[in-house]
């Protein structure tokens, strides 16, 4: 299922340790990662005011002393490697790439969150999740506080011990399922198990309110027991929660509170037009969320 990984980047300062705890993948079968620097044109001028040239040979020899230091390191791993290069505007450059390339995951994005507490994703993460074709990793770190005037960051190296996976039954939450699965191979041991009931407005009685939603959760609950019961069957310990909604809000706090190491869900569930939109609440758990977060087409 996952054979080559894409992974764009402009060398921020944790683009190394990304590639580090991302090498386990050959684990899956990963054989090969192709790393990709787009020199962007939307942000890029040949030219500045005064005529004066941007150094675009200097450009492309610097992203390549870098590229080829990641290469090593992965192909240290046991990993081959391609380095591409290209000119044009982003997030098209890296959909091009992993089409042309045959890609089986991006990696991309990043979020940081400030002293203050406000969260960060970029639009470009975003838009490679709306548009691509196969399922996004996207890899976070954020600042943790401020220390006698110093900030400091921390990134995630173990990022496949303890998965939570979001699920509302829908196709696509049945295939982000396989990928747990395959999670297990790199030795996940924990998981937690999440479905959202939604909060429902009282368009009838409460009386019939409360008992269809009495029903509701007694017919998710015995859904959830039956997943918690093939999980375990690969291995998994595994714990269910039934929760209430807004969704991602509930996801987010619950990846939180069991400390888990990264989110798999579905790009958008039942009733989600293909191609509008790739999901409420895929989108805010991706912006909010401070945890990983596989993105599964």
């Amino acid at each position: 299922m996952l054979k080559s990984i894409l992974y764009p980047t402009k060398f921020e300062e944790f683009s190394l340790d990304i590639l580090r705890s991302i090498a386990c993948l050959k684990e899956l079968g990963v054989e090969e990662v192709i790393l990709l620097h787009v020199i962007d044109t939307d942000s890029l001028y040949t030219e500045v005011d005064g005529g004066i040239p941007i150094p675009l040979d200097l450009i492309r020899k610097a992203a390549t002393e870098h590229l080829t230091s990641y290469a090593q390191h992965l192909q240290s791993q046991g990993l081959m490697t391609k380095v591409r290069i290209v000119m044009g505007r982003l997030v098209p450059e890296i959909l091009k790439t992993a089409e042309l390339m045959n890609a089986s995951l991006i990696v991309a994005g990043r979020q940081k969150r400030d002293i203050l507490g406000e969260l960060f994703v970029g639009s470009t993460t975003n838009r490679i999740i709306r548009k691509a074709k196969v399922p996004v990793l996207v890899v976070k770190y954020h600042v943790l506080k401020e220390i006698k005037g110093e900030t400091y960051e921390h990134f995630c190296i173990d990022m496949f011990r303890n998965v939570l996976f979001a699920t509302d039954w829908s196709l696509h939450a049945e295939r982000a399922k396989e990928y747990v699965s395959m999670l297990r191979r790199l030795g996940a041991t924990e998981l937690v198990v999440v479905h959202v009931l939604e909060e429902l407005l009282p368009e009838v009685s409460i009386e019939v309110l409360e008992e269809f939603q009495r029903s509701l959760r007694k017919e998710n609950e015995a859904k959830l027991e039956v997943l918690k019961g093939e999980f375990e069957a690969e291995g998994f310990h595994v714990q269910t929660v039934l929760a209430r909604g807004p969704a991602y809000q509930a996801i987010n706090r619950i990846a939180t509170e069991e400390n888990v190491s990264i989110i798999v869900m579905g790009t958008h569930g039942r009733g989600f037009i293909e191609g509008i939109l790739y999901g409420s609440v895929c989108q805010r758990v991706v912006e909010y969320s401070e945890k990983p977060v596989l993105v599964v087409k």
